[in-house]
């Protein structure tokens, strides 16, 4: 499939989206196809297809270069074989999601993504603002499993819904262990590279990246990552769980309505 001669985005559009996609790298750790996609399907247009492998392609440029900024200034945030264990455990994950995607109805599929991150963000927020249970305590050395476990869960989670899942590690471990969201973005970020890359190289090898709009996009990412990145370090623990929080549950109520309208 040849994608000479299509229209390209203009200037202001195509700086919008890299710049909103690097401050959501270096703020909370996503990877920016929640925009980047949307944006190339309807300003572009792209196919889905296209937009897809396009934002995949931009995923692993941007979260690779959010990853070393974050990871220069907070280190791995776990330990290097402790971090290999959560990337190949979301890596078996992903396989078992996708072999329970033609298993179940989109109409079912959305709503459990709800229900699963609602229940998540209202917990994750009642720690930051100090109500609603008693605070988890990140004590650094969490049992072996759990980074098997949530490494698993969150690989499921992107096979279902294709979301990158390393926001979904962090949203786990702040959860269940404390973690502060500073010390788990480079997490984040790593597992952001690393389901990306997968899915670039097979969209890449059929044609269906537009690297030349990635390249328009990296200019003004990198500005949203430095200004991301920034913010994150300078905000209290509390101020950014409360932010990641606030983002999850936004996503869950935008997908439940999407769910519940669906016949």
């Amino acid at each position: 499939m040849s994608l000479e001669g299509d229209p390209q985005l203009s200037t202001g559009r195509v700086t919008f989206l890299g710049l909103s996609a690097g401050l959501l790298n270096g703020l909370i750790g996503i990877g920016g196809g929640i925009i980047i996609v949307p944006g190339l399907i309807v300003h572009r247009p792209a196919s889905p297809e296209v937009a897809v492998g396009t934002s995949l392609a931009a995923v692993v440029v941007l979260s690779s270069v959010a990853f070393a900024l974050h990871a220069s200034f907070t280190g791995l945030g776990i330990g290097p074989w402790k971090l290999a264990l959560v990337i190949a455990s979301g890596i078996l994950g992903a396989r078992v999601g996708a072999w329970m995607l033609a298993r179940l109805t989109v109409r079912w599929l959305l709503l459990l993504f709800s229900v699963f991150i609602l229940i998540m963000s209202i917990r994750l927020l009642g720690q930051a603002l100090g109500v609603g249970g008693s605070q988890a305590i990140w004590t650094g050395a969490p049992p072996l499993w759990s980074y098997a476990a949530i490494g698993l869960a969150s690989g499921v989670l992107s096979g279902l819904f294709g979301v990158g899942g390393g926001a979904l590690v962090v949203l786990g471990f702040a959860v269940f262990f404390g973690m502060p969201v500073q010390q788990g973005l480079p997490v984040a970020l790593a597992v952001n590279v690393t389901n990306a890359l997968a899915g670039c190289a097979h969209h890449g090898f059929a044609g269906r990246i537009l690297w030349r709009e990635v390249a328009r996009m990296v200019p003004a990412a990198i500005c949203g990552i430095a200004i991301g990145t920034a913010v994150a370090l300078w905000l209290p623990a509390d101020g950014l769980r409360s932010v990641f929080g606030a983002f999850f549950l936004f996503m869950a109520i935008k997908t439940g309505r999407q769910a519940l309208q669906r016949p």
